[in-house]
């Protein structure tokens, strides 16, 4: 059995689309879908048999203004965004849909707060589903579904190897679209200094990039038989939703240069 998985990032993780065409031309059809956070939204519409020029489609249609829709402000303590309006858009393509009847097996992952557990999302709602993987901490309000209080599941799994492979995958295909860093540890000892400023998001920023390496590390270290397929995104902001097009491309031109790594994994 094959896995695809789609790692979290945000904007970032339209890049995704471009690795799929890439393995469409291949001929290469996973049996099982795993997503975090973007990836699940993007694995989500594959699984559903959306193909690759409609999830395009879809994608480059949210311009400027409809991002602002999206991800319409709302002052409260819970988040800055419901994602009703997220919701709204997703039910006009995937409404209705349960994950357990899609033509290719699907599964996404959230963060139960409450509980301090990974969920994998295999069943239900598949709306309901990827809103529940892409409550990003901070920026969406937690969503409550089948009793629990999640958010983004890729702050703790980035890319989960580990569930793909724990749901009967042998051969894995992963995607990463964040920056990876190369965390090193050294004895403190005088320097030049920088001189930088470092504003807060700049700290915040650094921060979730070291984490998320030592994470995805740690879930590499679970692959048995697969390929990691990192892709530079750098100059794309994770809010960078209205430049689908754009990251699409460079997923698709990155993705080039696995071709011959990927040709063992045709059926």
């Amino acid at each position: 059995m094959l896995a695809l998985v789609l790692g979290g990032g945000a904007a970032k993780g339209y890049a995704h689309i471009g690795v799929l065409k890439v393995l469409d031309e291949m001929g290469i059809k996973p049996d099982i879908i795993v997503g975090a956070s973007m990836g699940a939204l993007v694995g989500g519409f594959a699984a559903a048999g959306f193909s690759i020029q409609e999830i395009e489609d879809i994608s480059v249609r949210v311009d400027k203004k409809k991002k602002k829709w999206l991800f319409k402000l709302h002052l409260s303590k819970k988040g800055f965004v419901d994602g009703k309006n997220v919701v709204k858009h997703l039910n006009t393509y995937l409404g209705g849909k349960k994950i357990e009847e899609l033509p290719v097996k699907f599964c996404c992952i959230a963060t139960d707060i409450e509980e301090n557990c990974q969920i994998v999302i295999d069943k239900g709602n598949l709306v309901q589903g990827i809103r529940a993987a892409i409550s990003i901490p901070g920026v969406f309000m937690a969503y409550r579904y089948a009793g629990h209080v999640l958010i983004d599941g890729g702050f703790v799994n980035p890319v989960p190897i580990g569930v793909a492979q724990k749901l009967g995958a042998k051969k894995v295909i992963a995607v990463n679209v964040l920056r990876r860093v190369d965390y090193k540890t050294n004895i403190l000892m005088s320097k030049v200094p920088s001189n930088k400023t470092y504003t807060i998001k700049k700290v915040l920023v650094e921060t979730i990039d070291y984490a998320t390496s030592k994470l995805i590390d740690h879930e590499l270290l679970k692959m048995e038989d697969g390929i990691l397929i990192n892709l530079n995104t750098r100059g794309i902001g994770l809010s960078h939703f209205e430049k689908a097009r754009e990251v699409i491309d460079l997923g698709y031109k990155q993705t080039q240069k696995y071709r011959k790594a990927l040709e063992r994994f045709k059926h």
